[in-house]
């Protein structure tokens, strides 16, 4: 009776022992579902949110991709330069025309900020037949071309009237582009801020002087000079 009393107790015991553990186990198991839960919506917010800087970076990067090939395609234009884009696959085009660029433009960008291309390529101006020619006017124009300013009541250099430093002669075509991405103290590039000469906001017509450095000088009857125009033109003649 006392042995029957005594494996009853202990068949109580083993019951309540494999509950406790049965019910142990299970809380387990939902902590681990839980937390895998959890990781797995963390990782998958942190997934989403590299993607997102992944693609704002390329955005960026498109951006920069843009901005280059716009400047180039003027100094293409402004100094008589070659112009060729790279792809990522090392396939070469040469520009020529603003539409060629435009299509670049389109066939790149998009696939690259999709992540579905490496590399957006590259753009490369060279040293054209007629670029040392535009050079030497450039020189020249920016040398003696000056512009009538009311405030100070003369005239002053281009130079002076852009807020650029003192324009010196420059040799290549490597140190145009240099020059042309200067920047003045107002942080813009010299390429933009030569673009059009004469505009002051104040509605009324620039007056242009060529002086030649020996105390004679002659109007230019231009309202305005575009930067194309300082490469182009040669002031020296005009009549």
């Amino acid at each position: 009776m006392i042995y029957l009393k005594t494996s009853i107790k202990i068949g109580h015991k083993e019951k309540l022992m494999i509950r406790i553990k049965s019910s142990i186990k299970s809380k387990w198991i939902l902590c681990f579902i839980i937390f895998f839960i959890v990781l797995l919506i963390y990782g998958n917010h942190l997934l989403k949110e590299r993607a997102k800087k992944l693609e704002d970076m390329r955005r960026t990067e498109a951006f920069d991709f843009m901005d280059d090939g716009w400047k180039k395609y003027r100094m293409m234009q402004y100094a008589g330069a070659n112009m060729e884009y790279t792809d990522s696959k090392g396939n070469i085009r040469v520009i020529e025309t603003e539409p060629v660029l435009l299509d670049i433009y389109d066939e790149t960008i998009d696939p690259y900020i999709l992540g579905k291309t490496p590399s957006l390529g590259s753009f490369r101006i060279t040293e054209g037949e007629e670029t040392s020619e535009r050079i030497k006017n450039f020189n020249d124009n920016m040398l003696h071309l000056k512009i009538w300013n009311n405030r100070e009541g003369r005239y002053i250099t281009i130079s002076e009237n852009e807020g650029l430093k003192e324009f010196k002669d420059i040799n290549s075509f490597e140190e145009l582009w240099e020059y042309m991405n200067k920047r003045n103290d107002e942080g813009v590039i010299y390429i933009n801020e030569l673009d059009i000469i004469g505009y002051d906001r104040t509605g009324q017509d620039a007056k242009f002087i060529y002086d030649y450095g020996n105390g004679e000088s002659k109007e230019i009857s231009e309202n305005a000079i575009s930067l194309f125009e300082l490469f182009k033109d040669k002031y020296k003649d005009w009549s």
